[in-house]
């Protein structure tokens, strides 16, 4: 059980009325796993755990006297704890039969089971709920771009009446973007268990090592974390195989291979992501001279952060010191991103050449400068940063040497 702290989610709330109120939106609606935990503190297993989409819903009201609304199976409903008290719980019929043979609900549900989820009893909750709060005429935020084709179609035919519905994305990127005091202390957390987990794990890497026992290794070490924290992605590559891989390799590691960890540990459903290389012996003369040329660019990067910096700015000076420090030819797309709830580990905003945004206090960035080279590998530094009113600072404690093992 997650135990959040009830100003986070007060704070969320806030901000998001503001920025309603500014657009004139009345309702804000999350159908995403990460969003609908964002917005009641709830975490869906049907979302996280069998990774369904569309089967349940957060709805924030303008109004600020109204209770974010969560719309969920029965089945799953009959889990939500009683201390979100900031929340309400409307539910619809799932596939599992829900009994109350103590009439402890008063309630029972006699109708047909559907065979699975139903995205129409859900959206058509969702219509009542408006219509309930005289909003259904309204102006209506939902996340349209990340949902099934079938979900969008089965919310304007439960939902007919809603005069604008407008894409909910922007919006959570905006709100996500600045943490909370809470969600701070958990990416903090996530990353002081990743470095733990990579300092342990590397205790026993010598010659002949496998990425595959390396992961396992590391995931061993995460074990020893008092809450259960586990691996949210660990891009652990040996020697010259530098692509992402689901199923580890077994070859043996040999003297001169670079051994790269890009990895992730969830606490609270936030996530760190961080970097370091190793390599087996002394390095080569390649790969001193990439990762010196690395190395200017991240020094620099944390130097440069401060709030009101465009990113936009921060990665084209970036892109040229690298390439002036001996690595001429390097080309990426963004040298960093917004750390938090996604699944996926990166999320916006991006130091990017085309972004927008600029970095404010209450963010938390990875800067990253990774290189993948055929016949050679990886090399990869990367940082956490929590933007603060007067620069950075830095999540990390490992040093951004290159360590010989």
């Amino acid at each position: 059980m997650v135990h959040i702290d009830p100003d986070h989610l007060t704070n969320i709330a806030e901000r998001a009325r503001l920025i309603m109120e500014n657009e004139q939106i009345d309702a804000l609606v999350a159908s995403s796993c990460e969003n609908f935990y964002y917005l009641s503190g709830h975490q869906s297993a049907f979302m996280y755990t069998l990774r369904m989409s569309e089967v349940a819903l957060a709805v924030l009201f303008r109004d600020p006297s109204r209770k974010t609304m969560l719309i969920m199976n029965d089945f799953e409903a009959a889990g939500v704890p009683n201390d979100l008290s900031q929340c309400e719980v409307r539910t619809y019929p799932t596939w599992v039969d829900v009994d109350d043979p103590l009439g402890l609900i008063g309630e029972k549900f006699e109708g047909k089971r559907p065979v699975s989820p139903q995205a129409e009893e859900m959206f058509g909750v969702l219509n009542q709920v408006l219509e309930d709060y005289g909003i259904s005429r309204g102006k209506i935020a939902v996340e349209l771009n990340s949902m099934r084709y079938p979900s969008v179609m089965a919310l304007r035919k439960s939902c007919p009446e809603i005069a604008e519905l407008v894409e909910a994305g922007p919006l959570f990127t905006k709100l996500r973007a600045i943490k909370t005091p809470w969600e701070i202390s958990q990416l903090r957390k996530a990353c002081d268990y990743a470095e733990a987990g990579i300092t342990t794990t590397v205790r026993e890497i010598e010659v002949g090592s496998s990425a595959a026992e390396i992961v396992e290794a590391f995931r061993k070490a995460l074990l020893k974390n008092p809450d259960g924290s586990t691996a949210r992605f660990h891009m652990v590559s040996v020697g010259a195989n530098f692509a992402p891989a689901h199923v580890f390799d077994t070859r043996p590691s040999e003297r001169g291979d670079l051994i790269k960890f890009d990895v992730g540990v969830d606490v609270a459903g936030y996530g760190s992501d961080i970097a370091r290389t190793f390599v087996l012996g002394p390095p080569s003369d390649i790969v001193k001279r990439i990762y010196s040329a690395l190395r200017a660019g991240h020094d620099r990067l944390l130097q440069m952060i401060e709030p009101g910096m465009p990113m936009k700015r921060a990665f084209e000076e970036v892109m040229i010191l690298i390439r002036s420090s001996g690595l001429d030819n390097y080309n990426r797309g963004h040298l960093g991103h917004s750390a938090g709830l996604s699944l996926a580990a990166e999320e916006a905003p991006f130091l990017s050449p085309s972004e927008a945004a600029v970095f404010q206090p209450g963010m938390v960035i990875c800067l990253e400068t990774p290189y993948y080279g055929h016949g050679l590998g990886s090399i990869m530094i990367e940082d956490m940063v929590l933007v603060t009113e007067n620069g950075c600072e830095r999540l990390n404690r490992l040093t951004t040497d290159l360590v010989s093992l």
